[in-house]
């Protein structure tokens, strides 16, 4: 598509200047302050790009616009994201490290006859 897009332009650039070259007839135009002479061809030229240019402009800023409203409402209807089982935000408090209690001291059979006095 866009192959074709460029073919048509280049094509009517082509013909416009073939129209352009082809009539070498003059003609003033009279602007009140100054008076321009000119090929014929160069002011039917000047006035489509007279009529055309604005016309394609408001065009360019209508499409545009709308693109930008389209994409607003599209935004604005997407669903919100359901959040998930998301982590807290304050960190667990930090377990106080377990002391190692020393070992009882193991008793000899011998020493447990004398502290039960048997």
């Amino acid at each position: 598509m866009q192959f074709i897009k460029i073919l048509f332009w280049v094509l009517l650039l082509v013909a416009t200047f073939i129209f352009w070259w082809t009539n070498e007839a003059r003609a003033s135009l009279d602007l009140g302050a100054a008076i321009v002479e000119a090929r014929v061809s160069t002011f039917v030229v000047g006035a489509f790009l007279l009529g055309f240019v604005p016309t394609w402009l408001l065009l360019r800023g209508s499409k545009w616009r709308l693109l930008r409203r389209i994409k607003t409402l599209e935004n604005a209807a997407r669903p919100a994201a359901v959040p998930t089982a998301a982590p807290s935000p304050t960190p667990a408090p930090a377990r106080a490290p377990k002391t190692v209690a020393e070992p009882a001291p193991a008793i000899s059979p011998v020493d447990s006859e004398k502290a039960t006095g048997a």
